[in-house]
């Protein structure tokens, strides 16, 4: 009785170490032939030498407005220092696999020290319906990026389209002043280097 005992905590442990070799084995990178994004091919052409830019369409304009106060009995002209979006400050790149795969988690390789207001979102429908059919990445959503070191988002699920965004950066560099309008500050794109992907094995 004591043998059998001994036999089968054995056969369990030696089991428990080969799920777990499995498991490790089991997550590989996903080749960049597996991979495409039209507006950013540099993104996933597998060279960390090469880098590519958000593509934004977009500026902020500040200026002094005048606004009447008409809560008192006179009139009083206030100004304010308005600051306001034209065109649009978000951008975005979308990410595609050959055929949907399940991606355990993403590493992020950003060239700009900034890329604000971060976020992703995945599909396996093809089309992608924008309006339904992404799904948050709720790992780091919302998050800035700070630095130019690889961050790891986990996905862990299937995924065909992989959708990142973030917020323009104020190119205030190259701000131009107007007497009527006040200063319009251009908005640039955060700059990745490499959007690499990892996934199981088929065992």
């Amino acid at each position: 009785m004591r043998t059998l005992s001994s036999l089968v905590v054995l056969f369990i442990g030696v089991t428990g170490c080969n799920v777990l070799n499995q498991l490790n084995q089991a997550v590989e990178e996903i080749a960049p032939s597996h991979l495409t994004c039209a507006s950013n091919p540099e993104f996933v052409d597998g060279n960390l030498e090469t880098e590519s830019e958000f593509a934004v369409n977009g500026f902020v304009r500040k200026a002094y407005q005048v606004f009447d106060d008409k809560s008192r009995r006179i009139t009083h002209a206030q100004r304010r220092y308005v600051t306001q979006i034209e065109g649009n400050r978000r951008t975005e790149a979308i990410i595609k696999l050959d055929v949907p795969t399940y991606v355990s988690y993403v590493e992020v390789y950003p060239a700009s020290p900034r890329i604000p207001n971060f976020a992703m979102m995945t599909t396996t429908d093809d089309p992608p319906r924008f309006d339904v059919a992404f799904e948050r990445v709720s790992d780091k959503q919302h998050q800035d990026i700070e630095g130019t070191k690889p961050v790891r988002f986990r996905i862990q699920r299937e995924v065909l389209y992989l959708r990142m965004s973030a917020d323009g950066i104020e190119d205030r560099q190259n701000s131009t002043r107007n007497p009527n309008s006040g200063v319009e500050i251009p908005l640039k794109g955060g700059v990745i280097r490499e959007v690499k992907f990892f996934g199981r094995q088929a065992l």
